[in-house]
């Protein structure tokens, strides 16, 4: 990441500037440990009607493999427009070959080759503490620029986003009031998800799942298994699409999105609510 000598303001489209009453920036300084300037992309919102005496919730929201920051414009809205502040990272800069081929003589050639870039969260030592340093460097933002509560800290995710703000909560778990997870695959066993698992017991996790998407990964009985003899405070919902339905999709994200609403409204005003289920289908 390299430092940026001229900040440009975001230039917000008419739909977003209708939803929020900020949109921040897309570049942002921040002095690291060292003292020295450094920037990394990102959005950062207020709510509507934002009211500078009231301490609010906070969403960190980690985009899925191959969007962007500004996910997040998509999703804000429709968990509440009005709870939280909320602020979106970029991830890293990954990149993928794509690779078009023909068949010619019965033998498959290659037409056309190219490196594709796009930006995810990669599993790897350096990618965990790069995005681990993302997490709260939005959060510092966030603190900032708005009255936030600091013991009120969502972390959140889609695809390998849901993934990594587990890995991310899990080595600090007492950072985060709850950590969302949709769609998102648990972290491999590798560089020790649970090393911080006895604090890691009071990090209220909510993760969803489906069925009638490849792209859902499903949680293994070894997994739940895991959960339990970790003593972990785990909701698992369910969500399946509904056949033949006109974007289905969409309309499963949404319910997903409203319930996360409740999920993490229910815990920043009352912390220590009760975990009545492990498993639910909605």
């Amino acid at each position: 990441m390299s430092n940026a000598k001229t900040l440009n303001p975001v230039v917000a489209v008419p739909r977003i500037a209708s939803v929020f009453e900020s949109a921040v920036e897309s570049y942002s300084p921040r002095p690291n440990d060292d003292s020295r300037s450094r920037s990394f992309r990102h959005f950062l919102v207020a709510p509507i009607k934002y009211e500078k005496n009231y301490s609010y919730p906070l969403l960190v929201w980690l985009h899925g493999s191959g969007s962007s920051e500004a996910e997040l414009f998509d999703v804000a809205p429709q968990i509440s427009s009005r709870n939280y502040v909320a602020v979106a990272p970029r991830g890293l800069v990954a990149s993928r070959d794509d690779v078009v081929c023909r068949r010619s003589n019965g033998r498959l050639v290659v037409e056309k080759a190219r490196r594709e870039t796009y930006y995810d969260w990669p599993e790897t030592d350096e990618g965990v503490s790069e995005a681990e340093n993302l997490v709260f460097y939005s959060i510092d933002q966030a603190l900032a620029k708005f009255n936030v509560h600091r013991r009120r800290v969502f972390l959140l995710g889609r695809g390998t986003g849901g993934t990594m703000a587990l890995r991310v909560a899990l080595r600090n778990p007492r950072e985060f009031a709850g950590v969302v997870s949709i769609d998102g695959a648990f972290p491999t066993l590798e560089r020790q998800p649970l090393r911080s698992w006895r604090a890691a017991r009071d990090l209220p996790i909510l993760m969803t799942t489906g069925l009638g998407g490849s792209s859902i990964p499903q949680l293994t009985p070894k997994q739940l298994g895991l959960f339990h003899t970790a003593g972990l405070t785990v909701v698992i919902r369910q969500y399946n699409e509904r056949r033949n339905e006109e974007r289905a999709a969409e309309t499963r994200m949404r319910k997903i999105l409203l319930d996360v609403n409740r999920w993490a409204m229910e815990r920043s005003l009352n912390p220590q609510a009760p975990i009545s289920e492990l498993f639910q289908t909605r």
